[in-house]
C-alpha cells in the first residue's frame, strides 16, 4: 500500500497579521492546507492520507474539511501531532501500522504549508522510495553558502555545487523510517528538523529528487506574497490549456 501524510501539527510562529497557525491563512479563497490537502488527493495511488494536527485544531480542521466539501472523502485520516516534528512523524508512522504491518509499503510526508508540490514531485517520491528506500525533494543552491560556527565570523565557504535545498516531500519504505527513528538517541532527537535527515543521521542512503523552486514553505508574510503569485499563476496556465 502507499500512504500519503500531511505534517500540520504546528500551532507557534504565526504571522504578525493572522490570528491562527500558518497552515489555516487564507490563500486565494482556501486555508493553505485545503489546498495541499487537495494536492495530494491528486494522487489516486495514496490509499489513505494522514494529517497529523495538533489536538487544539482538531475540531478547526474538521469545520474546513466540511467547508470545502472533504470531510466524507474517506481516505483522509486525522491523528494527533506532536510536540516537535520527528514526534509528528511518530504518531503517523505508528498509526499507519497500527492500521497495516507490511515494511516495505510507502509513506510519503509533506508539509502542510508547501501547498504547490507537483504531482510529478510526489509520484517520483513514490517511486525512488520504492526503489531506494528513503528520498528527499531538492532544488539546486543558488546562493553563496556561508558557515559561521560562533555568528561572528566567517569560517567556511562551501563549494555550491554540492549544496542543495532540501524541500518536501520525503518518502520511505515505512520499515526503513521506522527503524531509523527507533535507532536515533535522545541527542539526536534533539536536532533533528528533517525527515529524511532522521535516516542520513542513522547512516541509511537517502535519494535526492528534483524539486521545484514554486514548490515554496510559507513561513513569513513575503512568502504568502509569493504564493498568491503562484496561484494565480497555476490557475491562468489552466484556463489557456486547449
Amino acid at each position: 500500500m502507499i500512504f500519503g501524510s500531511i505534517l500540520a501539527g504546528g500551532t507557534g510562529a504565526r504571522m504578525d497579521k493572522h490570528n491562527v497557525p500558518k497552515q489555516f491563512i487564507d490563500l486565494c479563497g482556501k486555508p493553505v492546507i485545503i489546498h495541499t490537502i487537495e494536492r495530494m488527493l491528486e494522487i489516486k495511488e495514496f490509499d489513505y492520507l494522514y494529517i497529523a494536527i495538533h489536538q487544539d485544531y482538531r475540531d478547526y480542521l474538521q469545520n474546513i474539511l466540511k467547508t470545502f466539501n472533504l470531510a466524507g472523502n474517506q481516505k483522509i485520516i486525522i491523528i494527533n501531532g506532536g510536540k516537535e516534528r520527528i514526534d509528528s512523524v511518530q504518531n503517523v508512522i505508528n498509526a499507519v501500522y497500527e492500521f497495516n504491518h507490511n515494511e516495505n509499503d510507502i509513506i510519503v510526508l509533506h508539509d502542510a504549508v508547501r501547498p504547490f508540490t507537483s504531482v510529478k514531485i510526489l509520484n517520483d517520491c513514490i517511486k525512488a522510495a520504492q526503489e531506494y528506500g528513503a528520498t528527499i525533494a531538492t532544488i539546486p543552491a543558488v546562493d553563496t553558502m556561508l558557515v559561521s560556527k560562533d555568528g561572528e565570523f566567517l569560517n567556511d565557504v562551501p563549494d555550491r555545487k554540492t549544496i542543495l535545498h532540501g524541500q518536501a516531500p520525503d518518502g520511505f519504505r515505512l520499515g526503513v523510517l521506522k527503524k531509523a527513528i527507533e535507532e536515533l538517541t535522545p541527542q539526536e532527537r534533539s536536532y533533528i528538523t528533517g525527515t529524511a535527515q532522521i535516516c542520513c543521521v542513522k547512516g541509511y542512503p537517502v535519494k535526492v529528487i528534483k524539486g521545484d523552486v514554486k514548490n515554496i514553505k510559507i513561513t513569513v508574510e513575503q512568502d504568502l506574497i509569493l504564493a498568491e503569485k503562484i496561484y494565480r499563476q497555476e490557475v491562468e496556465n489552466q484556463c489557456v490549456k486547449p
